[in-house]
């Protein structure tokens, strides 16, 4: 994992945010645990954005003037253990599992400006 701690994101980022970069795209992360049912929630959303020196992300405007999102991964249970498996094993990068692009991804913080 490029600018972040692998051991770290994978004892983490379930039950909180994290911000992963690959191939042109920011892939938000969070987990949180539901106060009144007690049930884990994970999800990832993915939209275009550049890369600043493995530190920094700006998101990229669509020819429409709008950041578009869209939700790639969601899951709910009583595990998050076995929701970071499923995430860790799907192919929603590119087709292809967190596993195998584990050193190409990078760990960034919004650089807050938009890019058009």
């Amino acid at each position: 994992m490029i600018n972040g701690n692998l051991e770290q994101f994978l004892d983490l980022g379930w039950c909180t945010e994290a911000t992963l970069f690959y191939n042109g795209y920011i892939y938000w992360c969070e987990g949180y645990v539901d106060s009144n049912t007690g049930l884990k929630h994970f999800f990832v959303d993915k939209w275009r954005a550049e890369n600043e020196k493995n530190l920094y992300y700006h998101s990229v405007l669509e020819t429409d003037n709008t950041i578009k999102s869209e939700r790639i991964f969601e899951r709910t249970g009583d595990d998050f253990d076995l929701i970071k498996k499923e995430f860790l094993e799907s192919t929603i990068f590119d087709g292809i599992t967190f596993w195998q692009i584990e050193k190409e991804i990078a760990w960034l913080d919004d650089g807050g400006d938009i890019f058009l």
